[in-house]
């Protein structure tokens, strides 16, 4: 199996690096600055420049693009505009070689309810969110048959260390549960 990496709004860092080379198989990181690290200074200027640099319908299209050309069965994990834009990705692409999508609180699927699940989809929500309900979010999805939700005891971006949200519990829970379930 081989694992593509969609990161979040913070982009390729080291701790992602890190994070995918776990897998001991081929992984790719894709992410919305073309592999740039960024200065990270505050989380909502980062978002402010993911949306100024790239926004999610760029990122979307960029993975778009990617996945279309996977040969070999793999194995996409998310995280939250990365999660969104793998959602939409799968819908539109469908690509079977992509085997399951693995996405962490990706918020913006809330806007893209009426696609559906062209592989197996877990998503992986925080435990509540700042801007929306997330309880007719995990309904609505939990009605298609190829998705699996679950809610964490965790806050927004705990798997990411430079997240305000990060959980390192939480992290090393999930990446234990990622290398058992997929190794």
């Amino acid at each position: 199996m081989e694992y593509i990496i969609v990161s979040d709004i913070f982009g390729k860092t080291a701790h992602l690096s890190h994070f995918a080379r776990q897998f001991n198989a081929k992984s790719i990181i894709v992410d919305p600055y073309d592999g740039q690290l960024q200065p990270v200074i505050d989380e909502q200027l980062q978002y402010d420049l993911f949306i100024t640099e790239c926004g999610h319908d760029n990122y979307f299209n960029k993975l778009n693009t990617i996945l279309s050309r996977v040969t070999k069965p793999t194995t996409v994990i998310g995280f939250s505009a990365g999660g969104a834009a793998a959602w939409r990705s799968q819908a539109t692409v469908k690509n079977s070689q992509i085997k399951r999508l693995v996405a962490f609180y990706p918020n913006q699927v809330r806007h893209y309810l009426d696609l559906s699940a062209s592989v197996a989809c877990e998503f992986i929500f925080a435990k509540q969110e700042e801007h929306f309900d997330i309880h007719p979010v995990l309904a609505c999805l939990e009605q298609q048959i190829k998705v699996q939700c679950q809610r964490a005891d965790y806050g927004h971006g705990f798997m990411n260390p430079l997240s305000k949200g990060f959980d390192s519990f939480g992290y090393q829970q999930y990446s234990q549960y990622l290398l058992t379930e997929n190794n």
